[in-house]
């Protein structure tokens, strides 16, 4: 699929790839700091990144496993053979749709390339019979969060946490 977002030369959406882990890896990071920095200011960015590289390992085989099922989607938008962008659909064992991960490079954000990444997963989940789709967004993400609404979805509950210290 072939598409051009304001202010981008030919950006193509396609499936991901085994290989393309280590790009879609460094997006994901610079992301989850990103998002990070909205939900969690407290936490600093030296500490976000320590834990988000310990967790690599278990990530990148969880990965690795989901671009091989067909109950996930992993897609990428691409530039000039570059990745800028990626998410993923799956479908749960309530065959439930779920948009999971939605990572765009900071440089691209804001051009369309979340919206197109978000139709091609919805498409895809209807065309697998899905009839409902969830999304999970932390608060204070509201690009994710108006992106999710332009695409039709409406807030249906929130969660909350407690943290326990386990002495």
């Amino acid at each position: 699929m072939k598409y051009h977002p304001a202010g981008c030369g030919k950006m193509k959406i396609r499936k991901a790839k085994i290989n393309d882990l280590k790009q879609i890896n460094e997006i994901y990071i610079e992301g989850s700091i990103d998002e990070g920095k909205l939900q969690f200011p407290h936490i600093s960015k030296k500490v976000m990144i320590k834990e988000l590289k310990r967790q690599m390992p278990g990530r990148l085989k969880g990965w690795r496993k989901e671009l091989k099922s067909k109950k996930n989607l992993w897609i990428v938008a691409e530039e000039n053979g570059k990745i800028v962008g990626f998410a993923n659909a799956d479908i749960n064992k309530n065959k439930e749709g779920r948009l999971t991960f939605l990572y765009i490079k900071r440089t691209y954000r804001k051009k369309g390339v979340g919206k197109e990444l978000t139709k091609k997963r919805i498409s895809w989940l209807k065309s697998k019979k899905i009839k409902r789709i969830e999304s999970g967004v932390y608060l204070k993400n509201k690009p994710s969060i108006n992106n999710l609404k332009k695409a039709g979805f409406k807030p249906i509950s929130l969660k909350l946490e407690l943290k326990l210290k386990n002495d």
